[in-house]
């Protein structure tokens, strides 16, 4: 079940979400995490997840009155656990086509966001993602695809594995004047996702992060057309506030 939220930053739709998962060692996971935070596994097992989708609707506290343009963002990540036991997602990456997303996340959030020129089509039942960065951010195209049920025949997505990948609610990161992470959470209903099929993948997303690139297709796909998302700000936000209260 996810943490009692604590307070809307930011109010955003997440539509049209293609996510790609490939089963890593753990080991090799852990290199690239901060010691305060421990790899979660399913059966002993770490996982890397490419991700794509459209953010629309961006209103950002106090200035909820400002229309923000759309765009889509491709991610890399893994998921993690504090030593509360609170589970969540680390990023190692994320394209933006948008510049003004890409400096305030980083900013505010400690994301590792890159400009870039990415991209999303849907044609019928089949969904692709494309991202190209743009300088002065490290070369690390992508392109990916799958196909999905769009009868009544659908075959959502509702293993343990699934829940495990798909329902998290906080994500970590790590400002670089910092040697702790620190974590914001998100608030959105459960993924109706179904499973996809003839899933493909390439680019550098991996290399560009230390792994190595897939040599075969994502063991696990969904497609879910999307929800609406609320965000909270960081935790040392919080933290900041309360150190002033108690002065």
């Amino acid at each position: 079940m996810p943490d009692k939220f604590l307070h809307s930053f930011m109010d955003q739709c997440w539509e049209d979400l293609l996510l790609l998962h490939w089963p890593i060692d753990e080991e090799i996971v852990r290199k690239y995490i901060p010691d305060d935070l421990e790899v979660d596994l399913f059966e002993g097992q770490a996982w890397l997840s490419v991700v794509g989708f459209q953010l629309t609707g961006l209103k950002i506290s106090p200035f909820r009155w400002l229309s923000w343009p759309n765009f889509w963002e491709i991610n890399l990540r893994t998921y993690v656990r504090d030593r509360y036991g609170k589970k969540g997602i680390w990023f190692y990456s994320l394209d933006s086509s948008d510049p003004l997303a890409v400096t305030g996340a980083r900013m505010l959030y400690g994301l590792p966001y890159n400009y870039a020129r990415t991209e999303g089509r849907i044609n019928r039942n089949k969904i692709s993602f494309l991202s190209r960065r743009n300088f002065p951010h490290p070369k690390a195209d992508a392109q990916f695809e799958a196909s999905f049920q769009s009868s009544k025949k659908k075959l959502y997505a509702d293993s343990e594995l699934d829940h495990f990948l798909l329902e998290r609610y906080r994500f970590w990161s790590r400002r670089k004047i910092s040697h702790t992470s620190f974590s914001a959470q998100v608030k959105h209903k459960p993924y109706q996702a179904v499973l996809t099929d003839h899933a493909k993948y390439k680019g550098a997303l991996f290399s560009s992060q230390g792994f190595s690139e897939p040599s075969d297709g994502p063991l696990r796909g969904h497609y879910c057309k999307g929800f609406s998302v609320q965000a909270s700000a960081p935790s040392w936000v919080f933290s900041i506030a309360g150190q002033a209260n108690q002065r």
